[in-house]
């Protein structure tokens, strides 16, 4: 049923409003531009392909999704599989252009996924040719699914999730489309015990469904030993770093007051701001707000490294998770407006880290409030009370900070628990 309506009914409907808006969408238009012209690249792209070796189709559809599946990418690709990727948005076509791929041997394409029509993926899946097709977390398009499992390819859904409160779960119409999907999947390796249950409540009967964790955790610590930390200020050395990240205004107003006291109060801290989304104005208010510490921007640091001030304006993108190797205790924005950034990096870092109120889109910051190693704050008293305490223990800081650090590492595996089960099924690379 579901195959038939998705093809008559919401997949050209779907098309007709992806040609309304992507005149006025800039990142949607590009998208258009790179689904249609890939067919162009696909020759030159697979000239290359050994066909002695097992090609494995990975899908991740933007930048955050990509880093996630690098370490199971190169792990494939050192252990001499063929590998492509596939993705739908601007922010990984432009993350994928400036990273490395560790590993002697790189993947065959890194492209747009072409338009879910059942032609057009028919016409994919025959250039070529795959032994495996890999979704990362979702992003799940029906007729790639449908086309790939009725061609005889097994397909696999890594650090899949299934939250309480999406329509795939409480909606009768949602469960009964995902089931189309998720039964055509070989396998699925859930995050928690609790994805386990509600994706086997979706689709009851399927005995494919196991718990593998979170490959997020994996890519974390492994873009943490890549990180290489920008040119900072002279002074910083040997400073007490606090770094407030990915913040937006409304979190600015919960924690700017008492960010000011402490910075009078405790000579020794040094403050780093960056913005969710640095823009003139929003520098600009934080510059002001902190004016009598003196402020510098990262872009305009001269090379003599002389500067004075002690806080530190980020106007360049791309280079947090780098800074967090410096911090000694944060607070990572979001938690005021759509939900908590990631905590995961900082803590990575060792740095114990304050959020807003809504983080429970963040399964690790509902843990590790749980187990007091995070803090979550809803008005400026309350952080303020909670920053003083941790100010003026430092050791006790660095303690809480060691213990968020274990419990990142305590959670990697995902990777390698998802690498040995889908080679135990297609088998080793080479035919």
């Amino acid at each position: 049923m579901w195959p038939f309506i998705y093809n008559l009914v919401l997949f050209p409907f779907s098309i007709l409003l992806v040609r309304i808006v992507s005149p006025f969408n800039d990142k949607i238009k590009s998208s258009v531009v790179g689904k249609k012209s890939v067919w162009k690249r696909l020759p030159e792209q697979l000239k290359d392909k050994d066909t002695k070796r097992k090609l494995i189709w990975f899908h991740a559809p933007s930048a955050g999704e990509f880093i996630q599946l690098q370490p199971l990418l190169e792990k494939f690709l050192n252990n001499e599989y063929e590998c492509v990727v596939t993705y739908n948005s601007i922010s990984a076509e432009k993350w994928i252009k400036k990273t490395t791929i560790q590993a002697e041997r790189q993947p065959l394409l890194l492209d747009y996924l072409p338009f879910d029509s059942k032609r057009l993926i028919r016409r994919w899946l025959k250039c070529l040719k795959p032994d495996a097709l890999v979704f990362v977390k979702y992003d799940l398009w029906p007729n790639t699914i449908w086309e790939t499992f009725r061609a005889g390819i097994p397909v696999y859904l890594v650090s899949a999730t299934l939250h309480r409160k999406t329509k795939r779960y409480v909606s009768k119409l949602g469960r009964s489309f995902y089931k189309s999907l998720y039964s055509r999947f070989r396998s699925i390796f859930v995050v928690e015990e609790d994805d386990k249950t509600r994706f086997l409540e979706t689709s009851p009967g399927q005995n494919n469904i196991k718990v593998y964790g979170d490959i997020r955790y994996d890519a974390t610590l492994d873009q943490r030993e890549r990180k290489v930390l920008p040119t900072l200020p002279g002074n910083i050395k040997d400073k007490f770093v606090f770094i407030l990240g990915s913040c937006w205004p409304p979190d600015e107003e919960c924690v700017f007051g008492a960010l000011k006291k402490a910075m009078e109060a405790y000579p020794f801290l040094f403050l780093i701001i960056a913005p969710h989304e640095p823009t003139e104005s929003h520098l600009a208010s934080g510059e002001s707000f902190f004016r009598e510490y003196g402020t510098s921007r990262l872009s305009q640091l001269d090379k003599s490294n002389t500067q004075t001030g002690r806080v530190l304006m980020i106007d360049t993108v791309g280079i947090l998770s780098a800074l967090y190797k410096i911090g000694s205790l944060g607070y990572i924005g979001g938690g005021f407006t759509t939900g908590v950034h990631n905590v995961m990096e900082p803590c990575a870092m060792g740095i114990p880290v304050f959020f807003g109120p809504k983080h429970y889109n963040s399964g690790e910051a509902l843990q590790l409030s749980k187990d007091g190693l995070a803090f979550p704050v809803s008005t400026p008293d309350e952080f303020e009370d909670k920053l003083f305490e941790l100010l003026e223990d430092r050791n006790k800081t660095q303690e809480l900070g060691n213990q968020a650090q274990n419990y990142i590492e305590n959670q990697a595996g995902a990777t390698e628990r998802s690498y040995e089960a889908i080679v135990k099924d297609i088998g080793a690379a080479i035919h």
